[in-house]
């Protein structure tokens, strides 16, 4: 007897199934550790713009001359 091609799964609609059931659980979010991490990066740059900014700025006006 001829099986058409929808009566059985492929191997690649197997794999498919498969792969989705192990990605269907809910996203949650991004590790706290990497968003501390941000923040420490931003708080020291802006730190360091607030305490070598004016100083910078005079160098780099006095190099200019």
């Amino acid at each position: 007897m001829l099986r058409l091609r929808s009566e059985r799964p492929s191997a690649l609609t197997r794999a498919s199934e498969q792969l989705l059931g192990e990605h269907e659980r809910e996203w949650e979010g991004p590790d706290m550790r990497l968003l501390v991490a941000g923040a420490v990066v931003v708080g020291l740059g802006i730190a360091a713009w607030v305490y070598l900014g004016p100083d910078l700025k005079r160098y780099l006006k006095i190099h200019s001359m």
